[in-house]
């Protein structure tokens, strides 16, 4: 058990106005008392530092959680890139991806419901756009991307973003 760290005693020339009976005597019950204190004070403090290494573990996991869907992402969009397209690519716009009878993929502008044909229908892998940033969105997810756009530019329109901004 560890050892509790009492105040030293004040030397008997520098001790205050008060009885030295009182002052110097010692009960049992005050040792006891301050021992438990320190020990709850000890075990509180253990305690809030493992609350806090435990958030600190949790966004540490979310954060792994989003740089792997980054590299998920740069994996997918490098091989997006790859694709032939006989088309010049214009962010901003859909490309349909398509797979041929021997596995090989390539892009079209045309979308599934466009080909009028049900074996384009059944090659059909997806549609994507091309971004600004040169990256893909999947079509599925472009509207929620659109969406956390307009909720930051109107935040940067109203200034809210200010703290953000480099000077």
């Amino acid at each position: 058990m560890n050892q509790v760290c009492l105040v030293a005693p004040r030397p008997f020339d520098e001790r205050l106005i008060v009885s030295a009976r009182e002052t110097d005597r010692i009960r049992s019950d005050d040792l006891m008392a301050l021992a438990q204190q320190v020990s709850q004070a000890r075990d509180l403090v253990k305690n809030r530092a493992c609350d806090r290494l435990q958030a600190i573990a949790e966004q540490m996991e979310f954060l792994h959680m989003k740089a792997k869907q980054v590299l998920d992402e740069a994996a997918r969009d490098e091989k997006l890139h790859q694709i032939p397209c006989n088309v010049q690519k214009i962010p901003g716009k859909l490309y349909h991806l398509y797979k041929k009878q021997d596995e090989t993929r390539y892009f079209s502008i045309l979308s599934p419901n466009e080909w009028n044909s049900e074996e384009k229908r059944q090659e059909y892998i997806g549609s994507f756009r091309y971004e600004l940033d040169r990256s893909w969105t999947p079509l599925e997810k472009a509207s929620k991307r659109d969406d956390q756009f307009h909720q930051f530019r109107t935040l940067l329109e109203k200034g809210q973003l200010k703290h953000l901004a480099l000077e």
